[in-house]
């Protein structure tokens, strides 16, 4: 039996165009955006003026703004967009076959995954991989990511997280950095140039009140908006920096970083995979899930 409806609205191309002019209330800024000429972009607002049967816009003298209807009709516009692009993501993740599109933080990539990605593959060759690595947070709303690994505490809203292991942080520096400051007892992180976190800027006190000791020392030679990048600082020698385990075991195997103090406090925060609610039936997730859940390396005990 087929279906037939007519729907009574102006054509999809008309109500982008229109979009984007009414966010940007000017239209050269709308064709920069869309790629076509200000001019066009005015005849495109005018066409759908007159399918409508009413203006959209007051035109100025530097640009134009939203009228009444205008105002009204974009709240609109905008909702059936958004619920088009939601309808296309969805669809396209249930039913496309397109690669596995992951995120990840560097240190987990380079020290977990990369290393053992060949098993994966030999296992489940059928699965394509894409991994993304950084230090930007995705998005699942928007990102174009099927499956996010982060250190967290399991509150993101609207996703499936599923958690992965239990974290620890302990200080950790260079070799190099442990005998120039002939460090030997867990005081002595007071007389130490000690590397921050710009948004846990109270990490280092939460670690010293968990050994049991009074942080007094407040000097802080480098803070970084990343954990990645404060942990290669610490390597290079610059400074002490707190480390995640088991994620930096292999540091220590190869003496790239050391724990003098052989404290590791447990970490508030988890780790865990992060993906739509409406994919926790996906096949490809799962078996990397699966494969992650598994690996010796993520669930070694720390040296």
């Amino acid at each position: 039996m087929v279906f037939s409806m007519k729907h009574k609205y102006p054509p999809l191309h008309l109500l982008s165009i229109f979009e984007a002019a009414a966010r940007h209330q000017n239209f050269k800024a709308a064709s920069n955006e869309l790629c076509i000429t200000p001019s066009a972009v005015s005849h495109q607002i005018k066409a759908l003026e007159q399918q409508l049967g009413f203006s959209l816009f007051q035109r100025k003298s530097r640009g134009v703004e939203l009228n009444a209807a205008g105002e009204m009709y974009l709240n609109y516009v905008q909702q059936g967009l958004d619920c088009f692009e939601l309808g296309t993501r969805k669809t396209r993740n249930r039913f496309s076959s397109q690669a596995l599109k992951i995120s990840c933080f560097t240190t987990l990539a380079s020290s977990i995954i990369i290393p053992k990605l060949g098993a994966f593959q030999a296992k489940h060759p059928d699965i394509e991989l894409r991994i993304e690595t950084g230090n930007h947070v995705a998005d699942l709303r928007y990102d174009d990511i099927d499956l996010a690994i982060r250190i967290g505490q399991g509150n993101w809203p609207n996703t499936t997280h599923q958690k992965l292991l239990d974290l620890s942080v302990s200080a950790v520096c260079s070799v190099p950095f442990f005998a120039q400051h002939k460090i030997n007892k867990l005081e002595h992180v007071n007389q130490l140039p000690l590397i921050d976190l710009a948004y846990m800027d109270d990490v280092w006190q939460q670690w010293s009140r968990a050994v049991g000791i009074t942080l007094s020392n407040t000097k802080r030679v480098l803070t970084f908006n990343d954990y990645d990048s404060s942990i290669n600082a610490a390597t290079q020698g610059l400074g002490m920096a707190l480390a995640i385990f088991p994620l930096e075991n292999q540091r220590l195997e190869n003496q790239s970083l050391i724990a003098p103090f052989n404290e590791f406090v447990p970490f508030e925060r988890g780790l865990y995979a992060v993906y739509r609610e409406e994919d926790a039936g996906r096949h490809d997730i799962q078996c990397f899930i699966n494969w992650l859940t598994t690996s010796p390396e993520l669930y070694a005990e720390n040296r």
